[in-house]
């Protein structure tokens, strides 16, 4: 299913995804982007800068970098008072916000996202991967909370696993990120896409969860097993 971020169509084929987690300058942002990075995520969690300097980073990345931007922060013993207000005001500067599943104050922030914003809703499972039954929960919820895209990264204990989200991520019909991880889900921050997930996530400094490749890694085998992206 295709839709678009900005000016970017996704669905159409694989795209990744760069982690920005510090103040990146956007010519090293366009340098990653020449070398196939589609999207970047600035994680303003990771930034660890006050949420102004944050958000005037952002807007110069937005005058000086082409490629779209999803603004994320998860919940930190440091930002859970103010996290509400600082996504509500990231959002207007990002073109897909990411809201956690389940996110208390969920609402006023999705309310408040532009209309040109895309909201993705993501559910981080750190232990297990749920059954079918379960995934299908997860996306239920997630349209519920006015999702746009449906993220769903959860851990991978066995090769079962990973083609179990596979699966369901083909047979779903609703726009989906899907992710595998540990050891055992790698794969699939190389196959998701053959399945049907819309992109893949790489980090441009250093790995941030278990599993993950580097963006690098990931337009290199994307090229070698993806005639669209040579």
């Amino acid at each position: 299913m295709n839709i678009k971020i900005r000016n970017l169509t996704l669905g159409a084929l694989p795209r990744v995804v760069g982690i920005v987690d510090y103040i990146m300058p956007p010519q090293l942002m366009n340098t990653f982007a020449g070398l196939g990075v589609d999207i970047f995520e600035v994680r303003a969690d990771l930034i660890g800068e006050p949420i102004d300097a944050v958000i005037d980073y952002v807007e110069r990345v937005r005058e000086e970098v082409q490629a779209p931007l999803i603004g994320t922060i998860r919940e930190t013993d440091h930002n859970r008072e103010h996290r509400a207000e600082w996504l509500t005001r990231l959002a207007r500067y990002v073109d897909c916000v990411d809201i956690e599943l389940g996110m208390p104050e969920w609402r006023s922030v999705a309310d408040s996202v532009p209309e040109s914003t895309l909201i993705m809703i993501s559910e981080h499972n750190f232990n297990e991967t749920p059954d079918l039954a379960g995934l299908g929960g997860i996306v239920d919820r997630a349209l519920e909370q006015n999702a746009d895209i449906v993220k769903i990264a959860v851990m991978a204990t066995c090769p079962s696993d990973v083609t179990r989200l596979m699966r369901f991520t083909e047979d779903c019909d609703v726009p989906l990120v899907t992710i595998s991880m540990g050891d055992i889900g790698v794969v699939s921050r190389i196959i998701a896409p053959l399945f049907g997930s819309l992109f893949s996530y790489g980090y441009l400094s250093k790995a941030i969860v278990p599993g993950q490749l580097s963006a690098e890694e990931i337009i290199r085998a994307m090229k070698e097993y993806y005639p669209t992206r040579r």
